[in-house]
């Protein structure tokens, strides 16, 4: 009996030492792999990090419309002057108008004319001399006459008059109302104005 109380208090002791044994076994595992998770945890953590610094904003567009170019009001064509190919002339706007067959504007520029003059209305190109003399003897080019004022003289477009060989006035001074009632023109626009306008054609002046 007492043997077999030995053998079984070794057994126990065997019993208890392993149970021991293999607690301390499963606790040193279960530290590693929770230290091992927190690894893997630390090792991941710069990954699963979002990496805002990185993302780049969306460019801030304005809701306000940018604005558009516009034409000033000077340039713009006058309502009321006429359909189809047609010259306008603006007496208070000191300008000219060339308007193609399909009411398109092909050229606008400033012209020196005289105040209130000629009177306002439609028409017609009835004479074309390319090279002319004034009644104070300046020399003149592409005269295209379409009226006459209370005078009886012709009044037409032309290019600025020559008075012993110097011009009367400058390019830059087109625009303000110096002529005796023709309409004077750098010579660009009287050259265009002399292909544009033949005998027939329609001059609308307007105010």
């Amino acid at each position: 009996m007492r043997a077999s109380w030995r053998i079984l208090l070794g057994v126990v002791i065997l019993g208890a030492v392993g149970l021991a044994a293999t607690f301390t076994v499963v606790q040193f595992g279960t530290g590693e792999v929770e230290a091992t998770n927190r690894s893997s945890a630390s090792a991941a953590a710069p990954e699963s990090v979002p990496t805002t610094t990185a993302v780049t904003a969306p460019a801030i567009t304005s809701t306000t419309a940018v604005p558009t170019t516009t034409t000033p009001p000077a340039e713009l064509l006058p309502p009321d002057s006429g359909e189809g190919r047609r010259v306008v002339l603006s007496v208070g706007g000191q300008r000219t108008w060339w308007v193609g067959d399909d009411g398109v504007v092909l050229r606008t520029s400033l012209v020196s004319g005289r105040e209130n003059t000629p009177s306002l209305g439609t028409f017609q190109v009835y004479s074309r001399t390319e090279n002319a003399t004034g009644l104070d003897g300046s020399k003149m080019d592409y005269f295209v006459r379409f009226t006459k004022g209370p005078n009886g003289w012709a009044i037409g477009f032309h290019d600025i008059p020559e008075m012993n060989g110097v011009p009367v006035q400058t390019d830059a001074e087109l625009g303000q109302p110096l002529s005796h009632g023709c309409i004077r023109q750098s010579q660009a626009d009287a050259l265009f104005t002399w292909a544009f306008l033949q005998v027939g054609s329609t001059v609308v002046v307007v105010a």
